[in-house]
């Protein structure tokens, strides 16, 4: 009896704690206004608790110090130019910190050994390849693939003709990372990403314990392409060889980014994902994969992050449309339906993070700026 008098108590206050839950109002902050900026990422490189900023722009990469962000640490210059297309947050080196991996669109990945909190913010970090065959890359997701407790690197090769052509793989860190001339590449989709693919996902859509990657393929300016899709994890034995491609869509006109998110509430990952080149937000429904829309009219959603920014238990979604110069929080009721919110105007994205950068204890939101010209970030100031 008392079992169930406590199980009641549970269950009224989780009820009252969604009921009282409150949509969140957001701040906007800026980190930098130097240029056209496609990635930037979180880590609080200096132990403070507040999240600066790791963003490429103007032919470099560059940490901007938080909380007001006017001090900039220039990382790495690239001595040809250009600027990162995608980077990503791992602890290569097993050291405790946060280094980083980026890589311009038309070469290859690296990564910059992050010395410590005592030097982070004292200059250049150390550049080291990751891979110098895989070219042509938009994206790159840390994700424990072999689950063994370490993060690995998944990166797709987005031209046809270069690379690792059509292909995408997930990377082992070596036994030497400072050494390796190399990381350990595990080719996954061997020949069957052909179209453009664009920003991974990984998650455990089947529930057998190991992650599925799935990505989008835009398709123009390539013949092929306009689709979504995902590649089963064979588990221990097979997990370093080649994956089973499952489609998910065709026609689906430029697409880019996919994210797993049980959206409806029955315990089943679905997947969230928009066309990034073109118009709409939608998800798949496991493990039927029925297509539901989110927002139909969005234009160029070329970011996506999923998180329950409400705090209400259920997972809701966040982009922001290039081309509608708008960016938009998608609340979810937790069975699938989505109420549409604005966050901000005039403002676009190419790379959109959910992260709690002021350390209170909510979600915020990470946006780098692309046309733009800037990296901002919006404070949930809901509480």
């Amino acid at each position: 009896m008392r079992c169930q008098t406590l199980v009641a108590l549970f269950a009224s206050l989780l009820l009252a704690a969604v009921l009282n839950a409150k949509s969140p109002s957001w701040k906007k902050h800026t980190v930098m206004e130097q240029g056209h900026c496609n990635t930037a990422v979180a880590i609080d490189a200096n132990g403070d608790k507040l999240m600066d900023v790791v963003a490429s722009v103007s032919g470099k990469v560059s940490l901007f110090i938080a909380p007001d962000f006017t001090t900039e640490v220039v990382l790495h210059r690239f001595t040809a130019g250009g600027n990162c297309i995608h980077s990503t947050t791992i602890d290569v080196d097993g050291d405790g910190d946060l280094d980083w991996a980026g890589t311009i669109a038309s070469d290859h990945p690296f990564w910059l050994e992050n010395p410590g909190i005592e030097n982070a913010s004292k200059g250049a970090w150390a550049a080291r390849p990751i891979d110098t065959v895989i070219t042509g890359i938009h994206c790159l997701l840390t994700s424990d693939i072999d689950n063994d407790g370490k993060d690995d690197l998944v990166i797709n090769n987005f031209l046809p003709d270069d690379g690792l052509k059509d292909s995408m793989a997930w990377f082992s860190v070596p036994k030497d990372p400072y050494r390796a001339p190399n990381w350990n590449r595990h080719v996954f989709a061997l020949g069957d990403a052909r179209g453009g693919s664009h920003y991974m996902g990984a998650g455990d859509i089947d529930g057998d314990g190991w992650k599925e990657i799935a990505v989008g393929a835009k398709g123009k300016p390539f013949a092929d392409g306009n689709w979504f899709a995902f590649w089963k994890n064979p588990g221990k034995e097979k997990v370093k060889g080649a994956w089973k491609k499952t489609v998910l869509a065709l026609d689906e006109t430029a697409a880019t980014n996919i994210l797993p998110a049980d959206v409806n509430g029955d315990g089943k990952p679905d997947w969230l994902a928009s066309r990034g080149h073109g118009n709409g937000v939608i998800w798949f429904e496991n493990p039927s994969w029925k297509i539901h829309d989110i927002d139909t009219e969005i234009e160029f959603p070329h970011s996506l992050t999923v998180a329950d920014h409400d705090n209400d238990g259920d997972i809701d979604a966040a982009t922001c449309g290039y081309g509608s110069k708008r960016v938009m929080w998608y609340e979810n009721n937790g069975k699938g339906i989505f109420k549409l919110h604005i966050v901000d105007n005039l403002q676009e994205s190419y790379d959109l993070r959910t992260v709690d950068m002021d350390g209170d204890g909510d979600l915020d939101l990470l946006n780098a700026g692309r046309g733009s010209a800037n990296v901002v970030w919006y404070e949930n100031t809901s509480k």
